[in-house]
Formats: C-alpha cells, structure tokens, sequence
C-alpha cells in the first residue's frame, strides 16, 4: 500500500511539473505573437510616414502624439506615437532626420509593453 501511495505521489509530482512547464511555454507563446503583431504595426506604420517628406513628418505626426489609424488595432490599448532624435520641434529640421515609431500596449496579464522602430530620413 505505501509503495502504490509512493508512485502516485510521483506520478502527480512529474504531471504538475509538466503542467507548469506548459503553462509557462504558453505565456511565452503569448509574448512572441504580441512582439510580432506589434512590429507588424510599427513596419506598417513606418511605411506610412516615409511616404512623406523629412520636412512634414514632424507636422503630420507630432512628437509623442498618437498616430491616427494605429490605435487599439490588433492588441489591447495599442497606442504608435512618434519620437525625433535631436530635433525638438522649433527650429531647423536636422538632416537626416530620425524617427523613432514607439508601440505600446498592455499584454495578458495588463503589463505594460514597449517595442521601438527607428529610422532615418535624409533629403
């Protein structure tokens, strides 16, 4: 009797062990479609802004402002705001330009995530 108590307690050991293991590969499985849906929108989205020219990119997209049509698209609160290295806002655009495209979202578990995109535009 205490040697079947002994190979059940095991058994249940060696199941939750494996359990735990497929819980993990499945959140991890659930980072790696988040990261590529993301760069999948930042790609996307970069697209869009390099079709303007380097002296309208920071006038149609604002610094740290939402990118219009990039918000809540494929994951839960994703947000595309742009950042420009080296150029403020006033004065003279720098040559080349970089963009940086910055995606945010919450993951399933509501952490906050981040991934970046960057470029650089020339005249």
């Amino acid at each position: 009797m205490i040697e079947l108590l002994v190979a059940i307690t095991v058994l249940l050991i060696s199941l939750a062990a494996a359990f735990g293991s497929q819980v993990a590969s499945f959140g991890v499985i659930d980072s790696s479609r988040d990261s590529t849906l993301a760069m999948t929108e930042l790609e996307r989205c970069m697209e869009e802004v390099l079709t303007k020219s380097s002296d309208n990119i920071p006038v149609d997209y604002p610094e740290g402002q939402p990118i219009p049509g990039y918000e809540g698209v494929r994951l839960r609160e994703q947000s595309i705001s742009t950042r420009f290295s080296g150029y403020s806002g006033s004065g003279a655009i720098p040559d080349p330009l970089e963009v940086v495209l910055e995606a945010t979202w919450l993951d399933s578990r509501s952490r906050p995530q981040r991934l970046t995109l960057t470029t650089q535009v020339a005249r």
